[in-house]
């Protein structure tokens, strides 16, 4: 198989309007943007890793973990900014230094319960031309026929003909993007620079466990997503300890 660059992008805004500094917020014990960071260079199908900002304290602590910087101008890092725009800045970027780009993934920061298998699944498909794009995905905890819309105090099904009367097992199984990890061809992301989607073309799902697709938004969630990895990181230890007989 032909070798292929691999360019991951950590986009890291420094503006955050829910939790002030959110990035670089400690959690588990390191600023937020390390898990995205690490996870990024524990993976042996990436070639390059490099955080997107505008901020200089998340530049520096980006660096101080061994991953590049590309600085984004402040159009690309306001609130209704769109982070394809941030991609496409940073692959010409890296480009103009001299460095091919096959294929980008992208890694929020905000989702630092990733598994390293699953970013190496979403790269794989595309190394293997069975997708031009990639992303993970979560099975929802609601059917969509259980959905309901209400509009001037009228309820009704917001799926027209759904029966949300019917068993959980007998209702339609629906699916999330969770925003873990998102991988598309360098040639599909500028083939039209119109499109605002991360995905496209020929789109491959990656199924990831609910438990490591929470996506950290507030500060309730960052006390739940702690006591996930809490519960991971004990329970590692735990099997570790019976595999070496302890």
């Amino acid at each position: 198989m032909e070798e292929k660059n691999v360019l991951a992008i950590i986009p890291a805004r420094g503006g955050s309007k829910g939790i002030p500094g959110k990035n670089i917020k400690k959690f588990a014990g390191k600023p937020l943007i390390v898990h995205s960071i690490e996870a990024s260079l524990n993976c042996p199908l990436v070639t390059r890793t490099v955080v997107s900002t505008d901020d200089d304290k998340i530049a520096e602590i980006a660096k101080a973990h061994r991953a590049q910087v590309i600085k984004r101008p402040s159009e690309l890092a306001a609130d209704t900014s769109l982070v394809i725009d941030a991609m496409r800045y940073t692959v010409r970027k890296v480009e103009e230094e001299g460095e091919d780009v096959d294929i980008v993934i992208l890694l929020e920061p905000t989702s630092p319960l990733r598994r390293i298998e699953d970013i190496e699944k979403c790269i794989q498909v595309l190394l293997e031309d069975k997708a031009d794009s990639a992303a993970t995905f979560t099975s929802s905890d609601v059917s969509p026929n259980r959905l309901w819309r209400v509009t001037d105090d009228v309820v009704e099904p917001y799926i027209e003909g759904a029966v949300p009367w019917l068993p959980r097992q007998k209702q339609p199984k629906a699916f999330e993007l969770t925003g873990q990890i998102y991988a598309i061809s360098k040639k599909i992301l500028f083939e039209n620079e119109d499109s605002i989607s991360t995905v496209s073309g020929r789109i491959f799902p990656v199924i990831t466990p609910r438990e490591t697709a929470l996506d950290i938004d507030t500060e309730l969630d960052f006390i739940v997503a702690e006591k996930v990895m809490e519960h991971f990181q004990h329970k590692n230890t735990t099997q570790q300890e019976s595999i070496s007989g302890k």
